[in-house]
């Protein structure tokens, strides 16, 4: 159904009824997957968006029909029950409200915003403590948080970052040396253990995605500079790279702004 309703936006963009509809299919497949039990994740996997990218979609949907027409409760209604499958809750009361204000005498909607306040406030008395920060939320390649974890076949969780590097030595698993059949740069992340480490240390998570950064976009100072000729400009060179530090260089500046530097090593001899 999505995809027809994509097919349709594009030949009527902007549409409300086309945007509504497909918002409203995204929420639908995002409480679907929310609901499904682990044992037939186990039995039958899943390939695609997870619930979680499946309900931002559904929230953009549903913010562009907020945004042209919001003379209706049905775009408020949406918008909510977006960012409750987001677990943004205020946000939804916030939009419930902002509906109520369009039609104070919506019954659907004063049902909704009952049956949120009464889960929020249910969920705020049994509201578990964080969880403490253990060795199990580290990589244990680079020492510090998991940022973008990805776990292996054999059952081991490193940094996607890490894993990748790990690799340009060998496709082996850098705790049991068991052979790798997969690749980090389009390997899935664990988005469950990613939303755990995001919700429990934030502070810190923010801090490794700045790291991150930091290390992949280098900015307009620097300039990574690979030591082997001279090449002039408009020069196409095959570039022979087998070293890993190289290579990691390489993946770096193809992440970032696509922009790297060639010298040649000249070595000064004196004569005694």
């Amino acid at each position: 159904a999505i995809s027809f309703y994509s097919k349709a936006h594009n030949l009527r963009s902007g549409d409300p009824i086309i945007l509504s509809n497909r918002s409203s299919a995204f929420c639908l497949i995002s409480q679907v997957l929310r609901e499904r039990s682990a044992a037939d994740s186990e039995y039958q996997p899943l390939n695609g968006l997870d619930p979680t990218t499946h309900a931002e979609l559904a929230l953009k949907d549903a913010e562009k029909v907020v945004t042209t027409h919001g003379n209706s409760p049905r775009p408020y209604l949406l918008k909510a029950y977006a960012l409750i499958l987001l677990e943004r809750y205020q946000e939804a009361r916030e939009s419930l409200l902002a509906g109520l204000q369009v039609d104070p005498l919506s019954h659907i909607l004063q049902t909704c915003l009952s049956d949120l306040d009464r889960s929020t406030n249910a969920a705020a008395r049994a509201r578990c403590p964080r969880l403490d920060r253990t060795d199990d939320f580290e990589c244990t390649l680079c020492f510090k948080l998991l940022f973008e974890p990805v776990t292996t076949p054999c059952g081991h969780t490193f940094c996607r970052s890490c894993l990748h590097q790990a690799m340009d030595h060998g496709n082996k698993c850098p705790m049991c040396r068991t052979v790798l059949f997969i690749g980090p740069r389009t390997y899935p992340i664990s988005v469950t253990l990613s939303n755990i480490i995001q919700k429990n240390f934030p502070e810190e998570y923010a801090e490794r995605r700045s790291e991150h950064e930091n290390m992949t976009y280098a900015g307009i100072d620097l300039m990574p500079l690979f030591v082997m000729d001279v090449v002039l400009p408009c020069q196409k060179m095959a570039l022979n790279i087998f070293e890993p530090r190289y290579r990691l260089m390489v993946r770096r500046i193809m992440e970032g702004n696509h922009r790297m530097g060639m010298v040649l090593l000249l070595i000064l001899r004196r004569e005694l």
